[in-house]
């Protein structure tokens, strides 16, 4: 009696799948949002339409978390892994989040100052390239923990700590830039670029953060 109650209590099968399925869509959203950034940093055209572009994903994004946090709370997945499952959808829509913050940010940085210095926009822009390359591995780490063995997932969880460190190089060398660059920006635009640089490395933090809690539920579910 005893075994069969523990089966019921810790092998939801397609609740956890489920849960899986809505994160995958919830990170193709953000890498759509994304392409969306990369477009506003390096364009001088269609600015406004691409942000109101994130701010539909954004959107999207909380639809997908609230559904995905109601069957977690629900009881659709193992009693061992709801913490756990909690913290990787509140991460998972907090990459939006931050993605729009950049969004909106850098319509306020290129339209409102009219700061488009390509001194620091190219080293941004390079910054931005790499979270959305650390994205896209945690999308593919995603569909191994629904597919696959821990041993892929583990060797995708490897590369986005690789590409997490590189991307913290990467803000040190768009920091100094920036500082060296005090001379010819007033103080508000300095601290609205260094805000910026700082959410970019967030962003691949969250990355991290999100593979790493993975690569424990895969352990906890043996999806």
């Amino acid at each position: 009696m005893w075994s069969e109650m523990w089966k019921k209590l810790n092998l939801f099968k397609s609740g956890e799948n489920e849960i899986l399925k809505m994160l995958g869509k919830h990170i193709t959203i953000s890498l759509h949002a994304m392409d969306s950034l990369i477009r506003m940093v390096s364009s001088e055209e269609d600015i406004i339409k691409f942000k109101n572009d994130i701010e539909r994903y954004e959107k999207e994004g909380d639809k997908l978390a609230y559904k995905s946090s109601r069957l977690v709370i629900e009881g659709a997945i193992s009693i061992l892994a709801i913490n756990n499952l909690l913290k990787v959808i509140d991460d998972t829509d907090m990459l939006l989040d931050k993605i729009l913050y950049l969004a909106r940010e850098t319509y306020r940085i290129k339209e409102l100052l009219n700061f488009k210095d390509k001194k620091i926009w190219i080293p941004v822009y390079e910054n931005i390239l790499h979270s959305n390359l650390i994205i896209r591995e945690l999308s593919g780490l995603i569909d191994d923990a629904k597919e696959n063995g821990m041993q892929p997932l583990l060797k995708k969880r490897d590369r986005i700590e690789e590409l997490e460190e590189e991307g913290d190089e990467m803000k040190d060398r768009a920091l100094n830039i920036l500082y060296h660059m005090t001379g010819e920006i007033d103080d508000k635009t300095f601290i609205l670029l260094r805000n910026y640089i700082l959410t970019i490395d967030d962003l691949e933090d969250l990355c991290e953060d999100i593979a790493n809690h993975l690569v424990l539920l895969k352990h906890i579910f043996e999806i």
